[in-house]
């Protein structure tokens, strides 16, 4: 018993937590609720936006067309699909053009023979077969199609390289995100050379899971070696993008990093049917973000000996030049900052020990 009739601290504690809880569940809680559930809407918005205002359609775009000879077929195809024609000697020349993946297919005058390049889309083969099947009909030809760089048996659809893109922009920014949370404050100049040890060993990871234990790709032996390094290019160049961000604004980094890399590029890169079924206004956005070029260098690799890879290369290390310079600047400014204040106020002063009891005799507030 207490003789003040007051309660012990104990049960003081017990009574004040109940209204604690009630209190968190009043209009404050369901004002952060309704806050955070308006925010995910907005982010489904900008994706279905963006996603489906860049698939949608499939309506071809200056797209890349050879041609031998001239013929009245492809003027007539011109009336209804968007080409970009380009001339060619013989059919072999635009047959190793198109293996190189510089035009999506063609046509040769003599002979009227329609030449598709699977590999270079999945929309394309039957949109140009469609467009020339009519236009020959029209003028009572008989048309001849040959079907070249088709897609390998591991990999009937192609589907291959928009996974492991999709994979390895989801692995680069969830690496920086993770890497900001537990690198303290004074260890983020190291921050740069963690992703980069941490992008290769997650490439090698994703190659092989795609290769060796799943056999997704062709020729296993030679592609594994060659998609590891690309694997973890790309996946560094994200985490860079990621770090920058996140070094600039904080975690709100990785939100603008998700908006901008999947939710803005990954439909800017034209999947499976490529760059041309895109709107104009993808088409020029894409080049100059990370997940097309990371796209069309898996692929190029896989499927067209490697060629038409400079571009990629180029914009994905301009990502990760002036990823890595900004990080690292910003880290030094940091690091450089907070030691002209310690030199400017030197170490604080020790406590003395009538302090420190009287410090903790002060209740917690």
């Amino acid at each position: 018993m207490h003789a003040s009739g007051k309660a012990p601290d104990g049960a003081g504690a017990e009574q004040v937590s109940p209204a604690k809880g009630t209190a968190d569940a009043g209009p404050a809680s369901w004002r952060r609720l309704i806050v955070g559930l308006l925010i995910a809407l907005v982010l489904a918005s900008i994706m279905a936006t963006t996603y489906i205002s860049a698939d949608h359609g499939g309506v071809a775009h200056n797209l890349p067309w050879g041609q031998v000879g001239s013929s009245p077929l492809t003027t007539t195809v011109e009336k209804s699909v968007s080409l970009q024609v380009h001339q060619y000697a013989s059919q072999a020349d635009l047959e190793q053009a198109a293996n190189q993946s510089k035009i999506y297919g063609g046509f040769v005058a003599q002979g009227n023979t329609l030449i598709l390049s699977e590999a270079a889309s999945l929309g394309a083969p039957a949109v140009m077969t469609s467009a020339y099947e009519q236009a020959a009909k029209q003028s009572g030809v008989k048309l001849q199609v040959k079907e070249i760089n088709k897609f390998p048996p591991q990999d009937p659809d192609g589907a291959v390289p928009g996974i492991a893109l999709i994979v390895l922009l989801i692995a680069g920014y969830l690496g920086a995100t993770f890497a900001m949370m537990r690198t303290k404050t004074t260890a983020r100049h190291h921050r740069v050379t963690a992703l980069l040890g941490y992008s290769v060993v997650a490439g090698l990871v994703i190659d092989l899971i795609a290769g060796p234990i799943l056999g997704g790709y062709p020729d296993i032996g030679r592609n594994f070696w060659l998609l590891w390094p690309i694997f973890a290019f790309i996946c560094f160049a994200v985490a860079l993008v990621a770090a920058t961000l996140q070094t600039l604004i904080g975690p709100l980094g990785t939100l603008l990093t998700v908006i901008l890399i999947v939710f803005i590029g990954n439909p800017s890169t034209g999947g499976g049917n490529g760059v041309a079924f895109l709107p104009p206004f993808w088409q020029a956005l894409g080049g100059v973000l990370p997940p097309r070029s990371g796209l069309y260098l898996i692929r190029n690799t896989l499927y067209f000996g490697g060629n038409d890879i400079t571009t990629p290369i180029i914009v994905l290390s301009i990502y990760v030049v002036i990823g890595a310079a900004l990080v690292l600047f910003f880290s030094w400014g940091h690091l450089h900052w907070k030691g002209k204040k310690e030199e400017t106020t030197g170490p604080p002063e020790p406590i003395d020990p009538d302090e420190q009891i009287g410090i903790a005799a002060i209740p917690p507030a």
